[in-house]
């Protein structure tokens, strides 16, 4: 459909894009540049069309910015008992405990640095970025939780106190470092092995995993 010439609109929309989303032992390497060229094309993962730009000369106007976690463990009776159709799921090993402990290790391991054009625009932990969003509540079944990155709720996410503008055509991008829990002396029984990797604990969990880092504001772009 032709687009109307001279005529723009402006939307609320948000552009996510994923560190990661699915199940078992992954590679994620340290430095991880979101919205690029690794998810495009897979809906799933990101809403971005092309890497890095926003299609159609469409400008964007960051107004907050928000980190989604969500881990859950496949080593639960519901998911090693075959259910209708679906087969029973028996290899897994990583439990729920490990599943809570990311929450706290990816807050407060992991930090992000988002960048328009070649400048830093804003970085930080990823607990600065609370999802503000999400399923809350509470439950004791099967050793199930319902946590999430901070409280879900709006009033709870990082609203910027200066916009973030992103021009026509141009780049923008949103880095995720790790640093490990370096050791810093001896444990009460004895010397400590080795660092904490934040990094390691999540490629090694073999259960669902979800990161996304998501961009809320106003789209301006052609209407059709």
């Amino acid at each position: 459909m032709a687009k109307l010439k001279g005529v723009r609109e402006r939307v609320h929309q948000p552009f996510f894009d994923s560190l990661v989303r699915g199940i078992g032992i992954t590679t994620i390497a340290n430095q991880f540049q979101l919205f690029g060229a690794a998810n495009v094309g897979q809906p799933d993962l990101t809403n971005l069309q092309i890497p890095g730009v926003l299609a159609s000369d469409q400008t964007y106007i960051v107004k907050a910015v928000r980190c989604v976690m969500w881990f859950q463990s496949l080593n639960d009776p519901e998911f090693n008992t075959a259910f209708g159709t679906l087969p029973a799921i028996t290899t897994s090993t990583g439990s729920n405990s490990r599943a809570e402990d990311l929450y706290m290790l990816m807050a407060y391991g992991g930090y992000f640095n988002l960048s328009v054009g070649n400048k830093p625009m804003l970085n930080g932990p990823l607990w600065y970025i609370p999802a503000g969003g999400g399923v809350s509540g509470f439950t004791t079944e099967n050793n199930r939780h319902v946590l999430s990155n901070g409280v879900a709720t709006q009033e709870a996410i990082l609203k910027l106190a200066k916009d973030i503008h992103v021009p026509a055509r141009q780049n923008f991008a949103c880095q995720i470092n790790f640093f490990p829990y370096a050791v810093r002396g001896a444990g009460q029984g004895g010397a400590i092995a080795s660092p904490v990797n934040p990094l390691d604990c999540l490629n090694q969990f073999d259960g669902m995993k979800l990161i996304q880092i998501h961009l809320d504001g106003v789209q301006t772009r052609d209407v059709q």
